[in-house]
């Protein structure tokens, strides 16, 4: 091996590598500057860049025009930025950014033009700039704004200017608004005002003025902790006639020191108005407040309450969806169900008291049943269920104490999901339980501690998609049969569930399964037959497992099938027996193949915690071997400098005209590309060179490197040393092959130390600056060099062969102004430079 290209790759990594304080982040295109410390814009931002945070830094004010090269932006956050000026057109430019954060910066003066250069802006975020009227702010010329946020502010009026009948949300939350004009919603009245929400939770609102809210419609109207007591809720709610709105929230905040105790009447204000859906948030109630007043509504959210009993008047028959969650509900209120005869969604979940399930009784309408996370123990489930609710398609019975199943799911063949996750069941495993559930589409078993113990487990759920069985165990002789009629599956969890082997039958009849989670088990070994058996898996989980290793067979059926494949925490053995293992983990890593976070070695013991991407490929006396070599030619060579230094700088010398002896080349350029880029090379690239005029010779690793010698000489001699020039053809996949970031490194370390500049750089395709970074040194020589650019375009194609022809009969790289022509005006090259380094 020659040591020399090591110490060159070493040296090249210290020469090119830079970075800054911006981090590109995925997806979409988006750099982060939060507290960079920057008071202007940071010069070396890409101009493709989508999103940029430039949040917590001292900019202080904002300059004419500042963002104008930015024109791809599409959110911008200047979140307390300790902006008081903002000069007009600052904005200038952004003709595609929908999103501008400005929270917490103290702005003294909004100009009329602040806005004026934002045709697509659809959110504005100006939460605690110490605004006192929605009038200052000057949004007129925004006429795509959907969303304004000016929570936190000054705001003790609620007059709306017109510009407010345009948008769709509006967030004037945590103001000082305490007092509601009739005329302050004038703006709303008008009849082309469609999917409005208004939200003023968290206002001192104390007075609303008989008749603001008449004919407004509204989609959302948000008043959670507005009113301080319950008489004021009950006057303002009374004021509030006339209004027709989609969805009403009231009530205070979970933590609010204010309580509001309900007694009857309190609600008699929606008797006046016209609401869809309610939702009552952190009251408590005294009496049954459920009147006729809510005869119009169609859903019921009660959170946060202490509600213990509940009951209605068959005035509200029309409710189709109730909520109980975090109330202090015992029982099932089946007589206050029963009354709502529309009733399609029940969720009455988090209720730490709830305990006793009464049986449903004539829910004919019922769909949807959730009653998870409460303390139920159902001795007979399901038929307290489905006689009531025949129709039922969804049952989520999930973290309950107990759930006794002792039948057969009759009169539910409507049922398409089933969540029965930890709690503590039974039955289920011993009796083919759902063999009369043929549309149940997703069933959830996991974390129930079951073992199932007959091959039928899961007969009859030929339409199933969804299994989990997390957390469970199963019988030895029963494991090769039990899903042999889940013919439809396409996700199956089975972790957790104490595997130490898994029999070739097992998966034989999961043709279109595609994702299998057989992480936390203890499997020794995966055998290719049973993976090859699952030909539409995309994503496999081994991880936490008792791997060592894997079969060829398996690690090729990893490789050809699959998207993704976690292997992380197994205890891998990295000796010398599992070379081929680690060559594969090897190059796998190498073409993008992800395996998880950790990876690591826990034999031999000299290699304990290791990843196993950079374990040495050569065995343990090799390695010993080398290493003594390697000390005995130091010790000798030492010894031979001190004594011949003369002769040693002669030596080093005839070294030095021995790689400048070639000077005929054989090759023109020596063409540096991703394997996944070969088709361009081949199908554009060689025919324009090789069959061009004038005439140039290529070195092609495919075609001319020599067959059997090691890939890294053949890169040096065959190359490197036999080409005038370096063809670097540059991609997401160039960025991405670990190979391709070696051979550039190489031809920038030979560049370093014999003076020669032979690189020449093609810009294929857009790239992801992120990935640039981390490569050695071709971020740094990109934005110091020019570049070639291929494009679509037939005159551009034509220019691009041109000078492409023209760099590689020149002695020299290619320089600013080398390459450039003037264009049709008679621009100089060195705007075309400048204009090229701004649009990598």
């Amino acid at each position: 091996m020659d040591y020399r290209w090591i110490l060159l790759y070493a040296l090249s990594y210290v020469i090119h590598s830079a970075g800054g304080c911006c981090i590109e982040e995925l997806p979409p295109v988006s750099m982060n500057c939060c507290k960079c410390n920057v008071s202007v814009l940071p010069p070396d931002l890409p101009t493709y860049t989508t999103r940029l945070d430039l949040s917590f830094n001292p900019l202080n004010s904002l300059h004419r025009k500042q963002f104008f090269q930015m024109s791809k932006l599409e959110l911008l956050d200047l979140t307390r930025c300790n902006i008081t000026v903002i000069e007009d057109h600052a904005f200038f430019g952004l003709v595609n950014l929908h999103t501008l954060i400005l929270t917490g910066n103290p702005i003294r003066h909004w100009s009329p033009l602040t806005f004026s250069d934002l045709p697509l802006l659809h959110r504005l975020i100006v939460l605690e700039t110490s605004i006192t009227s929605l009038s200052d702010l000057p949004v007129v010329q925004l006429t795509s704004l959907k969303e304004l946020n000016v929570a936190k502010n000054l705001l003790k009026s609620l007059h709306l200017p017109s510009y407010v009948s345009s948008l769709q949300i509006l967030d004037l939350r945590a103001n000082q608004i305490s007092n509601i004009k009739e005329d302050d919603l004038n703006c709303l009245r008008n009849g082309n005002v469609q999917n409005f929400s208004l939200i003023l939770s968290q206002n001192p609102v104390n007075h609303i003025a008989s008749g603001a809210f008449r004919f407004i419609a509204l989609h959302l109207l948000h008043l959670k902790g507005c009113f301080f007591n319950a008489d004021i809720m009950e006057m303002n709610l009374n004021a509030m006639s006339g209004l027709l709105v989609d969805k009403l929230v009231v009530g205070h905040y979970r933590n609010s020191i204010a309580k509001i105790r309900l007694q009857s009447g309190r609600f008699e204000g929606l008797c006046g108005m016209n609401v869809r859906e309610l939702t009552i948030n952190g009251l408590n109630f005294v009496t049954n407040i459920f009147s006729k007043c809510l005869a119009n509504l169609t859903s019921l959210r009660i959170i946060n309450t202490d509600l213990a009993r509940m009951s209605f008047q068959s005035a509200t028959s029309r409710i189709e969806k109730l909520e109980v969650t975090k109330s202090l509900l015992s029982r099932m209120p089946t007589a206050a169900i029963s009354a709502l005869k529309q009733l399609k969604d029940i969720r009455i979940t988090r209720n730490q008291d709830f305990s006793v399930f009464e049986d449903l009784i004539n829910v004919p309408n019922l769909e949807f049943l959730d009653l998870s996370r409460n303390k139920l123990s159902m001795e007979k489930c399901c038929s307290q269920i489905y006689d009531g609710a025949p129709n039922l398609q969804h049952l989520n019975l999930s973290n309950n104490p107990y759930i006794g199943i002792v039948s057969l799911f009759i009169n539910m063949s409507s049922l398409r999901t089933l969540d029965l996750s930890y709690t503590k069941l039974e039955s289920v495993g011993a009796y083919p339980l759902f063999l009369l559930m043929d549309k149940l589409i997703y069933l959830d078993v996991s974390h129930t501690s079951r073992k199932f113990s007959i091959q039928c487990s899961f007969c009859g759920l030929y339409s199933l998609e969804v299994l989990n069985v997390s957390h469970t165990t199963f019988e030895d002789n029963i494991l090769a049969l039990v899903f042999e009629n889940l013919t439809q599956l396409r996700v199956l969890d089975m972790s957790s569930c104490g595997l130490k082997f898994i029999p070739t039958e097992t998966f034989a009849s999961l043709k279109l399964l595609q994702t299998l989670d057989l992480s936390k088990n203890n499997l020794l070994e995966l055998q290719a037959t049973l993976l090859g058996q699952l030909t539409a898996l995309v994503y496999l989980n081994l991880s936490s497992n008792n791997f060592q290793s894997f079969s060829e067979e398996t690690t090729k059926l990893v490789s050809q099938n699959l998207a993704k494949v976690d292997l992380s925490h197994n205890p891998y053995d990295c000796s010398c027996d599992q070379k081929t293992f680690l060559l594969w983990v090897y190059e796998q890593n190498l073409r993008g193949l992800t395996f998880g976070e950790s990876l690591k070695c826990k034999t031999p013991e000299y290699h304990k915690g290791t990843q196993l991407r950079d374990v040495s490929l050569t065995c343990n006396l090799t390695i010993y071997v080398c290493f003594g070599v390697f000390a005995i030619t130091i010790v000798i060579a030492g010894g031979m400098f001190h004594c011949y230094k003369q002769k040693y700088f002669q030596l080093c010398y005839l070294l030095h005209t021995d790689r400048n002896v070639i000077a005929d080349k054989e090759y023109d350029a020596f063409v540096i590309h991703s394997s996944l880029d070969e088709e361009w090379v081949k199908e554009q690239l060689v025919p324009k060179l090789e069959g061009g005029t004038p005439h140039f010779q290529l070195c092609l690793h495919y075609r001319d490197f020599i067959p059997g010698v090691p890939i890294t000489t053949n890169i040096v001699n065959e190359g490197i040393q036999r080409s005038r020039k370096a063809l670097i053809i540059l991609s997401q996949n160039f960025i991405e092959s670990k190979w391709c970031s070696f051979e550039f490194e190489m031809v920038m370390s030979w560049q370093y130390l014999e003076s020669q500049c032979g690189v020449i750089v093609i810009l294929l395709e857009a790239v992801n600056m992120a990935h640039l970074k981390h490569m050695l040194g071709l971020n740094k020589y990109l934005r110091k060099n020019t570049y070639l650019k291929w494009v679509d375009g037939y005159v551009e194609r034509k220019v691009f062969w041109k000078r492409l022809r023209e760099a590689l009969q020149q002695g020299n790289e290619i320089k600013d102004c080398d390459l450039q022509a003037k264009d049709v005006n008679g621009e100089m090259c060195e705007k075309q430079n400048e204009h090229n380094r701004r649009n990598l």
